[in-house]
């Protein structure tokens, strides 16, 4: 069933949303279904690098919560409402192109196109900067780079591959607004793109996502 950016966006706003909302074991089972889910779309290396270090700053955040005091289940429960609402972004980001998503976001949400872009551009920059970062290690590792040593000698080793990095980052900045200026970005940028129909399996998936959000409602008053 192929759906639209625009339901894609909205389930996963709404998950985003359930996750507050909802308890730790529904949470947990989304958890489930959305890696099912983006491994089926996409399992190549950069997909598991993401999740690996989602997992560990996950891990970074729960200890840190338990060092200030909070209890074990309040920390593990943070822990994975952050990672459920991030892998949410993830499976949006590998199943759409960020154009449909630019373009949903300006005629189905009325943001101005130039705050679209800008975001879009943000999420299309962020698996170009992994991939740079990669690069940008292997040249400087076969310059005699090494990250050995404790964390202060790591860290300041590290500014010899920060460095080309965000220079490489800055150049590619500055070529994209040059070939923005050029082509003449503006209001009209995304009126030539093709519209995107709501379809049945849209309708559905929108319906059910309405009786999802309003089920915490109703089960509060049939209580009550």
């Amino acid at each position: 069933m192929k759906l639209t950016a625009f339901t894609k966006i909205i389930v996963t706003l709404a998950i985003t949303a359930w996750v507050f909302i909802l308890p730790v074991e529904a949470v947990a089972t989304i958890l489930v279904l959305e890696l099912a889910l983006l491994l089926y779309i996409k399992h190549d290396r950069m997909t598991m690098a993401a999740l690996g270090g989602l997992a560990v700053f996950t891990g970074m955040m729960v200890l840190l919560q338990l060092i200030f005091g909070s209890p074990l289940d309040v920390s593990l429960a943070g822990g994975l409402r952050m990672l459920v609402m991030t892998i949410a972004f993830l499976c949006l980001l590998a199943s759409t192109r960020v154009q449909d998503i630019a373009k949903s976001l300006v005629d189905r949400f009325r943001m101005p196109c130039e705050y679209a872009f800008m975001l879009t551009t943000a999420l299309r920059f962020v698996p170009n900067f992994l991939t740079d970062s990669e690069i940008t290690l292997d040249a400087q590792s076969c310059r005699g780079y090494s990250n050995r040593g404790n964390v202060v000698k790591r860290f300041l080793a590290y500014l010899v591959v920060i460095r080309p990095l965000v220079m490489r980052a800055v150049a590619k900045s500055e070529t994209l607004a040059l070939s923005m200026e050029l082509k003449g970005f503006g209001s009209n940028t995304y009126k030539n793109m093709p519209q995107e129909p709501l379809s049945a399996g849209d309708f559905f998936v929108l319906l059910l996502v309405i009786i999802l959000s309003a089920y915490p409602f109703w089960k509060h008053m049939l209580a009550a």
